[in-house]
């Protein structure tokens, strides 16, 4: 029986190394994996970690060389990643996938809330939800939320005994990176899924403080929990080399997270995977040496 082949664009960054991670441990009999990334570098490293995967050099910022890229795939997951032309690599990548004639599913990497197209992340990632539902392809929309790996960002401050984070008493639920890899390798490799968009939050809703008493009982040291106002919170991004749209774009999600927005626990993620997701603690515990 040939085997399904899966691309995945974006494949070199976190979701898409967690996604291949378990589609090569669990569902490495049944699929061929080639991941779409765009350098020599990034695919020599992918393809030392995972021997049994392919790999492909790509650019989404050039559609017309994205033909050889599709030659025989079957799914594809799609993560477009952090630049400001979200909306084009999107289109390109879709009309590749149109053109090749053989995809018969996309999964769309997306952001919780997209659906409202209410700050810039959720308009950037809804266009391309949207583009993808008209264009004829079958489609599943993943949407995420902030990750529990984004707080390596804050460690420095954890260090020094205080989390800054802008999201004054608002509550939301961080989700970890390796579960969004098998949410996304359950997707791709079963039946069922299209024309469906999953909200996935990781388990329990924290609020800063919750968050920053979680980082004290791992680290066995004090944290304090500190909101910044936005001034300050996009100083700090700046100056650690975020590009501007991206530090207000930041600014707007930690708003969201601030009023409450996204105070929401989505049942998705445990019914798509049959078991609970990583609780911010035990990913903490996992990665202590970077927080102490």
């Amino acid at each position: 029986m040939k085997k399904s082949t899966l691309l995945i664009i974006g494949a070199a960054g976190n979701n898409g190394v967690a996604t291949i991670e378990a589609l090569t441990r669990k569902h490495g009999d049944s699929v061929v994996v080639r991941a779409g990334v765009r350098t020599e570098a990034k695919a020599r490293s992918l393809q030392a970690r995972f021997p049994s995967i392919e790999t492909v050099i790509m650019d989404l910022d050039q559609p017309a060389t994205l033909g050889a890229t599709f030659e025989g795939v079957d799914k594809l997951f799609l993560i477009i990643g952090n630049v400001e032309n979200r909306e084009q690599h999107a289109k390109h990548a879709i009309d590749a996938a149109v053109r090749a004639g053989t995809v018969k599913h996309v999964v769309f990497y997306s952001v919780f809330g997209a659906e409202y197209e209410s700050i810039l992340f959720g308009r950037q990632f809804r266009f391309g939800e949207k583009y993808l539902e008209a264009s004829g392809l079958n489609w599943t929309h993943l949407r995420t939320i902030f990750f529990q790996e984004n707080f390596l960002g804050w460690a420095d401050g954890i260090k020094q005994g205080a989390l800054y984070l802008g999201v004054r008493e608002g509550r939301f639920a961080p989700l970890n990176i390796a579960d969004i890899g098998e949410i996304a390798a359950t997707i791709l490799s079963t039946d069922g899924h299209e024309g469906k968009a999953y909200a996935i939050t990781g388990p329990e809703l924290l609020s800063g403080v919750e968050i920053a008493t979680r980082f004290a009982a791992v680290t066995g040291k004090p944290v304090a929990y500190v909101s910044p106002d936005e001034a300050t919170t996009l100083q700090s991004l700046l100056s650690t080399g975020w590009p501007a749209w991206q530090a207000n774009g930041m600014l707007e999600l930690f708003e969201v997270f601030a009023s409450n927005q996204a105070a929401v626990v989505s049942p998705d993620g445990e019914r798509l995977l049959g078991r609970p997701l990583t609780p911010l603690s035990a990913y903490l515990a996992s990665n202590k040496p970077a927080f102490v």
